[in-house]
């Protein structure tokens, strides 16, 4: 089964944030699906081991809030949401930590919001995240969630399998 680790997160005015980039060509994450993944398993084929090892993990004790928005990859490839809040650096490292797994690149605390195919005017993108910067865009739950990710042709759908 297709695992990661994760809290589902909001959007405050995701609309406004579609149309805004509606110059940008891609797939936007379906609202109820939008998340933040602290850690992608893969195919684990059972997750009690996973389960056993979390158990009791600290958590945020609050919702975290979003004010950046930001992309990955140039030309950009991914439109996201993020913070820099501390606590969920130190629960990513404590998961780590606690399944004794390397990560191959940085954690950066974010929401993907879409997956960008083509930005039809680079420069009104710029402008846009930076009229945007410092606005509550979001917030992500206080819950840590192991998931379970079935892709079809449609999109993901998730399932939440043992919540911390």
């Amino acid at each position: 089964m297709r695992l990661f680790l994760g809290s589902f997160a909001t959007i405050n005015y995701y609309g406004l944030i579609k149309e805004k980039f509606s110059f940008v060509e891609g797939k936007w994450v379906e609202k109820h699906n939008i998340h933040l993944t602290y850690l992608f398993l893969g195919d684990i084929p059972t997750p009690q081991p996973i389960i056993e090892k979390l158990e009791g993990i600290a958590k945020p004790e609050k919702k975290i809030g979003m004010n950046h928005l930001g992309f990955f990859g140039h030309p950009p490839k991914i439109l996201f949401a993020k913070t820099m809040e501390k606590s969920l650096f130190e629960l990513h490292q404590e998961i780590i930590s606690r399944l004794g797994i390397k990560p191959k690149k940085p954690f950066i605390p974010h929401v993907t919001l879409c997956r960008i195919k083509k930005v039809h005017n680079f420069d009104k993108f710029l402008q846009n995240i930076r009229q945007m910067e410092g606005n509550h865009l979001g917030s992500i739950e206080p819950k840590l969630h192991l998931i379970r990710s079935h892709l079809t042709p449609k999109g993901p759908i998730y399932k939440i399998i043992h919540t911390f």
